[in-house]
């Protein structure tokens, strides 16, 4: 198609995030000739086809939503998929993906910027810079699960239908893309709320929880996380169609993913009877008391959300679908599992660019049904509209949004005319006592590492006696496990890498005890080196055009000297440093390094080393806000002022310090004993500056406070500028 050259640009475009962002996607659009007040529909890359036979086959539809996971993590080895079980880093290397450690140890960032700046502009090779996805070198961001880990997920992969090519539908975390799947938009929310929360994420949170709203006219908002759209929900209630929402009760861990809870006609509302605790939806399965559609969302810990493990998660699912395959209404259901964002983890296929929030990085997707079509890799794009879209062509309903009408349906993934598929009822796993393997990352010669927390579950069912915990290699423990175990009790075993040379070090963690699979064994891997970089803290808020500075040194700790083949950086900063090429023995030397940002939000970095060592190149990563407005000053005083009586303005410069970009203005209001006006056009051009004045009006005696808020397209609008005054 014509326009194809133009997306190009736009995802080189979107990926530099600047604060005219939008203006450059429309910019984008509309050479491409299309119509910027609509969505552009990525085509599909894999035929669309019509589905054979009668789709009113199906008179329940289940749409199950897990947390967390790429599909290259899960299936990046499943064969004849597109998946890769290699990655380029933020370093250039190529680097295999490693094998996942099962639980991971820790949850990986993944929101907006994350997701936008690990794309790369479509070049899918900076998921190392994403805060935690790279800890001391354990590279937890880039690593994979095998069908070993996941048997039964692939499984069903075998026997019924995987996707290959869904995507999330926001460059974001839980909370907005789960909003897609129930309205097919996310009332422009982009961001996760704040704070964090068992409550969050809904109209239950707590007064004074936000998120960021990208808003029409491109300037951006905070908003309280309950906001009202038309949902599937309401549609399916007007057509007479039968619907539940299975979730977290209120005030339980995976309350956030209670998404209806969102919604404020729903949750403050008649439909809220439909929300039912997830507990009975096996029992509603097995008694053939499913309505016509429901939506499920497993409790925390069976979710698969980082830090929880899979084997749990993937236990839920079985005896999820072995509830519905073994009740009566298997014989006219579809089920769809998706897992709802990133996670933080890498995936190889660059999202499509669909309109300014998306797509997202990729997710799998299984597709169940006796009318799936056994054994096929669906190579056509979907996204969670499409599966709204199935539900909508099923029961004869009107697209929500420009998302589900332009979304491939998943209904080619079927055939109705087709033997109707038999239940694969399968057996749930005894999970792990502990991760098979574990990175334990780059760790100095000679320096015992940091202790890192591996869990030990005993995951039989009767008392377990652990008669011995021993490592091999450079490798050292501690726990806190006691000589019976409980079952399904949990101990700490601690485990340090202590190198005795340079390059790569392995050994292994050996649980001896009295379940018949002993011994439970742990493959330890890590990286020994003479090289370290200090790492340097948070850039915080910086305008555009200033630039703040932090050093890092980088000592050679080793009895040789050391060649420096190159010291380079990525994003938006710059470095200087006075190493050279040749670092002698036992010294260090200074890296300077400036961030100078050129866009706003939430932005990352890395301070690449490439040297003689083995475990070069070495990376420290790096973290700072860009701010697209100037304020100043951010502060004013007003004199002693008497009550009821206006003080003389004071004014404030609101100036744009980009250079090339414009800085779209929305409302800029006072709050307190204040008032504000100003001269501010909606559009300041590069470099332009216009003013703010503000005046003090008392209601009562003593210190008065207050602020103006200014509204613009910066990513983390508004900004403010505090006031103090006095009554009189």
């Amino acid at each position: 198609m014509i326009f194809q050259p133009f997306l190009s640009s736009c995802v080189r475009k979107l990926a530099s995030l600047t604060s005219f962002l939008v203006i450059l996607l429309l910019e984008c659009l509309l050479a491409a000739g299309q119509n910027p007040g609509h969505v552009l529909a990525a085509p599909a890359t894999g035929p669309q086809t019509s589905h054979p036979g009668d789709i009113s086959a199906i008179q329940h539809i289940v749409f199950i939503i897990k947390e967390n996971r790429t599909f290259d993590h899960y299936f990046g080895t499943y064969p004849g998929a597109n998946g890769a079980t290699t990655a380029v880093i933020s370093t250039g290397q190529t680097l295999p993906l490693l094998h996942a450690p099962d639980p991971p140890p820790r949850d990986i960032s993944h929101g907006w910027f994350d997701a936008i700046q690990a794309g790369d502009a479509g070049k899918m090779d900076l998921f190392d810079i994403i805060s935690g996805a790279n800890q001391n070198g354990d590279l937890l961001g880039l690593s994979q699960l095998t069908q070993s880990d996941i048997p039964n997920y692939f499984n069903y992969a075998q026997h019924f239908v995987l996707a290959d090519n869904m995507f999330s539908s926001i460059q974001g975390a839980s909370f907005v893309n789960h909003l897609y799947t129930v309205g097919a938009q996310s009332s422009d929310i982009f961001t996760q709320p704040t704070p964090s929360q068992v409550n969050g994420g809904s109209c239950d949170s707590i007064p004074g929880t936000y998120a960021y709203v990208w808003n029409d006219d491109s300037t951006v908002t905070q908003t309280f996380p309950c906001v009202d759209f038309t949902t599937l929900a309401d549609e399916l209630q007007s057509a007479g169609v039968s619907w539940r929402f299975y979730a977290s009760p209120l005030g339980t861990p995976g309350y956030p993913f209670t998404t209806l809870a969102a919604i404020n006609h729903i949750r403050n509302g008649p439909l809220w009877v439909n929300m039912v605790d997830h507990a009975l939806f096996n029992s509603d399965a097995q008694s053939g008391n499913l309505p016509a559609v429901s939506w499920l969302t497993p409790t925390s810990g069976n979710d698969e959300h980082p830090p929880s493990g899979t084997c749990p998660g993937e236990n839920w699912t079985v005896n999820t679908l072995n509830a519905i395959m073994s009740g009566p209404d298997w014989s006219s259901t579809a089920v769809f599992i998706m897992w709802d964002d990133f996670g933080g983890f890498y995936d190889h296929v660059s999202p499509p660019i669909v309109d300014k929030f998306g797509l997202g990085p990729r997710v799998p997707l299984l597709i169940i049904s006796p009318y799936a079509i056994a054994g096929k890799i669906s190579h056509t794009q979907y996204e969670p509209s499409s599966i709204l879209k199935f539900i909508e062509e099923r029961f004869g309903l009107p697209p929500l949004t420009a998302r589900d009408a332009n979304a491939n349906s998943t209904a080619d993934s079927f055939d109705f005319t087709q033997n109707p598929l038999p239940p694969d009822i399968l057996s749930p796993r005894v999970c792990p006592f502990i991760s098979p393997s574990f990175s334990m990352g780059r760790q100095l010669v000679g320096v015992a590492g940091p202790a890192t927390p591996m869990t030990f579950v005993n995951q039989s069912s009767k008392t377990l006696t652990i008669s011995s915990i021993a490592t091999t290699g450079d490798f050292s423990q501690t726990n806190n496990c006691p000589a019976s175990l409980s079952a399904g009790k949990k101990c700490t075993i601690s485990v340090t890498l202590t190198p005795a040379m340079a390059g790569s070090r392995a050994g292994t963690l050996v649980v001896t005890d009295s379940d018949s699979s002993s011994p439970q064994t742990t493959n330890l891997t890590g990286t020994g080196t003479f090289v370290s970089l200090t790492t340097p803290g948070n850039f915080d808020t910086v305008v555009y055009g200033a630039k703040t500075t932090q050093a890092v040194t980088l000592a050679n700790t080793g009895s040789s000297p050391l060649t420096i083949s190159s010291i380079s950086i990525k994003g938006p900063f710059t470095q200087s440093n006075s190493c050279g090429s040749m670092l002698a023995a036992n010294s260090s030397c200074k890296i300077t390094v400036n961030f100078v940002p050129a866009s706003s939000g939430l932005l990352a970095g890395a301070l690449i080393v490439n040297a003689s060592d083995p475990a070069s190149p070495l990376a420290v990563y790096l973290r700072g806000t860009g701010q697209a407005i100037r304020l100043a000053p951010t502060k004013l005083t007003f004199a002693s002022q008497a009550i009821g009586t206006t003080s003389i303005p004071q004014t404030v410069q609101l100036s744009n310090p980009s250079a090339s970009s414009d800085l779209l203005l929305g409302s800029i209001t006072a709050a307190g004993d204040f008032a504000a006006n100003s001269n501010c056009p909606h559009t300041l051009a590069p470099g332009a500056s216009c003013t703010v004045s503000i005046t003090f009006t008392p209601s009562q005696t003593g210190t008065r406070t207050g602020a103006v808020s200014a509204v613009s397209s910066d990513f983390r609008s508004p900004q403010t500028i505090g006031l103090k005054g006095s009554g009189t």
